[in-house]
């Protein structure tokens, strides 16, 4: 685990303790402890089905009592769907994915958020 993830770890287990943390939040230092992973998928994922973008479905899934499953899918640029935000197309064209992924992370009653790691 890299400085940045320790970091976010810690973070996140603050956010996890406190009742009133934001799950937006609690979600983005998620992505960020699992960046590495998500990074090697997306790899992979890109030489297997070009350009895309991983989605993280969160919702129902309960994170401070780690309850559920978080379903994560890489899904090629062309295959889209009616849930990504707008701005995610653009997104798409802009980034590297030679070094680089685009995550896609969906939550209950929260619009989804969109994290670019590299």
């Amino acid at each position: 685990m890299n400085p940045q993830q320790q970091e976010a770890l810690l973070y996140l287990r603050r956010l996890l303790e406190t009742p009133e943390s934001d799950p937006a939040e609690i979600a983005g230092s998620y992505v960020t402890v699992i960046s590495e992973q998500l990074l090697e998928f997306a790899a992979q994922s890109y030489k297997r089905d070009g350009i895309g973008v991983i989605e993280i479905d969160l919702r129902g899934i309960d994170l401070r009592t780690a309850t559920g499953t978080a379903p994560i899918a890489y899904y090629p640029a062309d295959a889209g769907s009616d849930e990504w935000p707008p701005n995610l197309e653009a997104i798409l064209n802009d980034y590297d994915p030679a070094r680089e992924a685009v995550v896609l992370l969906f939550q209950d009653r929260a619009i989804p958020q969109i994290f670019v790691l590299g």
